[in-house]
């Protein structure tokens, strides 16, 4: 948390120092909504307990709210987002083919559904402003809860292993990413980040596309 507060804090202070030398200018507003996904040939999701099961994940799929203050030079975004893995059992046998050979077939796999309930405000930066397209870097913080669904597995109809439900909440995410906002008649973007999650253990990660539309 105390992460975060700071982050934030620096976010104001740029964004103010970034319009001081334009004198008093008001600020533009602007809200959203976005869908969020995530393709399997991206990197991720990697979450703390469930490194076993890691590749067994299909695409993440979500969605979110998100609030723009623009500013001379810089604007900041504070959304909210929800996104959601389920198990693809046809990717975990093509993952585990090489180990498990032909007995991957039998493997069965039930519940193991990961969510990510995510809030944060990030800095948007323009690299190239252009009269329709206006690419951009962004980097920012927030905070995330987590929770995995119980797992369980079968071989040939005989239960196997079971990977208990976990939750962790209330986790300082971090993110560095690029977009592009297109101006045809409405404001629409795309974005993609790397997230990093500080969970307990082992560091947390994916990447989540997000797709929307400002008003």
């Amino acid at each position: 948390m105390r992460h975060l507060l700071v982050l934030v804090s620096l976010l104001c202070v740029v964004g103010v120092s970034a319009a001081a030398p334009l004198g008093p200018v008001a600020p533009q507003l602007g809200f959203g909504v976005h869908g969020n996904f995530s393709l399997g040939s991206l990197p991720g999701p990697a979450f703390a307990g469930s490194a076993p099961l890691k590749d067994a994940y299909g695409p993440g799929l979500g969605g979110g709210v998100h609030l723009d203050l623009g500013l001379p030079g810089l604007s900041l975004r504070l959304s909210g987002d929800y996104l959601r893995y389920s198990l693809d059992e046809g990717h975990f046998r093509e993952s585990y083919a090489g180990v498990f050979g032909d007995a991957v077939d039998q493997i069965s796999l039930q519940g193991g559904g990961l969510g990510i309930l995510s809030a944060g405000v990030n800095a948007k930066v323009a690299v190239m402003p252009l009269p329709v397209v206006r690419p951009y870097v962004t980097g920012g913080a927030g905070l995330a809860w987590l929770s995995m669904d119980e797992t369980r597995t079968s071989i040939a109809g005989q239960p196997g292993r079971t990977f208990p439900a976990t939750t962790q909440g209330g986790k300082t995410s971090f993110n560095l990413g690029a977009g592009a906002d297109l101006e045809v008649g409405i404001k629409l973007f795309v974005e993609a980040r790397y997230v990093w999650i500080l969970t307990e253990g082992e560091r947390s990660t994916y990447v989540p596309v997000a797709l929307g539309v400002t008003f």
